[in-house]
């Protein structure tokens, strides 16, 4: 079996921001080294070596996504357990590109269940084939292996196959510390697939002009209840991408700390989408006892249950039929009806409870969460197949901390409308809306909104000073940056910036590094590479609780 051959590689698996989607156990092992790879990659090398860590990196970039990374990692000594070889298939297998691999000669070791199912040419049929014959029998008209050993380099061609298939087949060499190539790993992507893209693509190219009007309109909306306040670039980039995909008839998940505004980018996307005429059904996945939730979201016929309704009653799914249902807190979702909702995405029908009849329900989802779902994945809380379902669109709505352009003309829009609706002629001055801007905002747009509109109503002065501020936050014990504080701290600085600088940094590095259970995630929360963490751990004397694997 060729896995018995290449059961010592380690696999890593990037997307476009270099960012980890998955890696093996061998690649693991070598993690000390991701930061340097990228870099190597980010200088246009491909295929490098690490001679004081005994390894060769081969990068093969993604047909699909050309920003997207596989990355090989090869021993050099041989020395790899048994136990990895089962892992790297996997890897291999589920990928939904074909992939051959070709020994030097041209002669076809392996090829991942994908390959057929893109070619039709089986597995059974192509091992131990040469290419050079499956060009001379018409079975290929021609081989990217063949034409990548002959130039000593990386080649892409268009593939016909008497199948009557078309593919586009990229060949990369992998080669010994000599520079002799011992292999060819062949990326195989059906062009009518990527056609299809091109068209959707163009077709999206067509209406921009179109929705970066209504982006505009919708700046100047005058409806309190869609008026979204975008003035920092982050948010008008989420009402961008909503508008853009509110006409595209997809699943959408957005995601975003609690009180960041998710309800109101799904009541835009709701509105401008070919569904706007339809039903919009919202459902607090937190909010509704488990019991109760599965009749809820799917019904149930008579006699199911004791106290269900005579003549059954219609779930939230079929009451949201031609429209859109709103999963808000997904993350709450039971296990057990994770499956019935996965169902519902891939069958579009819905089963009562205590029935046996489908009901077709044809239904745009939007989904919610404020919690980090692949954390969940990985601790067996939330099926995977479901996320993929939910998270084809994916909007990331950013705290308020991190969009502090937008805290003050939230201020003036609360403000507003308080005033309009109670008859008042309030404001504040430029002391409160400064400590407004530099405080943190953890409960985000909802916390902002609540102490506006709790200061607005109990201060007595039209023009609310910092006076007023402290008097009714005092209450509630919220503190804000105080600038006095910050007059007095400068006052009676005894050492330099750079050694206060560097205090700092060993405080807040030895806080992270205890809450963390790895290095690099430790760097991924400070976002700062892993090798510049491993540096200032040494130069501060840190010891990591990064336990050995």
């Amino acid at each position: 079996m060729f896995v018995e051959q290449i059961k010592l590689i380690g696999v890593v698996e990037w997307d476009k921001d270099k960012e980890l989607i998955k890696f093996n156990k061998v690649a693991e092992e070598y993690d000390y080294l991701f930061d340097d790879i990228k870099n190597h990659i980010n200088q246009g090398y491909h295929y490098f070596c690490f001679i004081n860590a005994s390894i060769e990196v081969n990068v093969i970039i993604s047909q699909e996504n050309p920003n997207n990374y596989t990355i090989f990692i090869l021993p050099i000594d041989n020395s790899l357990k048994e136990e990895f070889a089962e892992e790297l298939e996997d890897v291999i297998n589920s990928s939904f590109d074909g992939i051959v691999i070709a020994d030097a000669e041209g002669i076809i070791l392996y090829q991942n269940p994908a390959y057929e199912r893109i070619t039709g040419l089986s597995t059974e049929f192509c091992i131990g084939k040469s290419l050079q014959e499956l060009v001379d029998i018409g079975v290929i008209d021609i081989s990217a292996s063949l034409k990548a050993i002959k130039e000593k380099r990386s080649v892409t061609i268009s593939q016909k196959i008497e199948t009557g298939r078309s593919v586009l087949v990229t060949a990369v060499p992998i080669t010994n510390k000599q520079g002799e190539i011992i292999k060819i790993v062949n990326n195989v992507r059906d062009l009518t697939q990527l056609s299809k893209l091109e068209v959707e693509i163009h077709e999206l190219e067509i209406e921009n002009k179109k929705i970066s009007e209504e982006l505009q309109q919708l700046k100047q909306n005058k409806d309190p209840k869609y008026s979204i306040i975008a003035h920092s670039s982050q948010m008008k980039e989420v009402l961008d991408r909503a508008l853009r995909i509110a006409q595209i008839d997809s699943g959408v998940l957005i995601q975003g700390p609690s009180g960041v505004g998710k309800e109101k980018i799904l009541d835009l996307i709701h509105r401008y989408s070919i569904r706007k005429d339809g039903p919009l059904i919202k459902i607090n996945c937190g909010a509704i006892p488990e019991s109760l939730l599965e009749s809820e979201l799917f019904g149930y016929e008579s006699g199911s249950f004791t106290g269900a309704v005579k003549g059954g009653k219609a779930g939230l799914f079929e009451v949201a039929n031609k429209g859109t249902i709103f999963l808000d807190e997904i993350g709450e979702m039971p296990l057990q009806l994770q499956v019935k909702l996965l169902r519902i995405l891939q069958e579009r029908e819905v089963v009562r409870i205590g029935g046996k009849k489908a009901i077709q329900v044809d239904v745009r989802v939007v989904a919610a969460t404020n919690k980090n779902l692949l954390e969940m994945i990985e601790k067996g809380t939330f099926r995977e197949d479901l996320y993929y379902r939910l998270n084809i669109v994916p909007i990331e709505i950013p705290p308020l901390e991190h969009r502090k352009d937008d805290v003050i003309p939230l201020i003036y829009h609360f403000i507003n409308g308080l005033n309009l609706k109670y008859g008042l002629n309030k404001s504040f001055s430029r002391e409160v809306l400064d400590r407004f801007v530099n405080y943190n905002w953890p409960g985000n747009v909802r916390e902002l909104q609540n102490i506006v509109e709790r200061v607005v109503l109990m201060s007595r002065s039209s023009v609310i000073t910092i006076e007023d501020l402290h008097k009714e936050l005092n209450t509630s014990n919220i503190q804000l940056v105080n600038s006095n504080v910050k007059a007095e701290a400068v006052s009676n600085i005894q050492t330099s910036l750079k050694e206060q600088v560097e205090s700092f940094e060993e405080e807040l590095i030895r806080d992270v590094i205890k809450n963390y259970p790895s290095i690099r995630k430790a760097a991924v929360a400070l976002k700062i590479d892993q090798s510049t963490l491993v540096r200032k751990l040494q130069k501060y004397s840190i010891e990591s609780t990064e336990k050995t694997k």
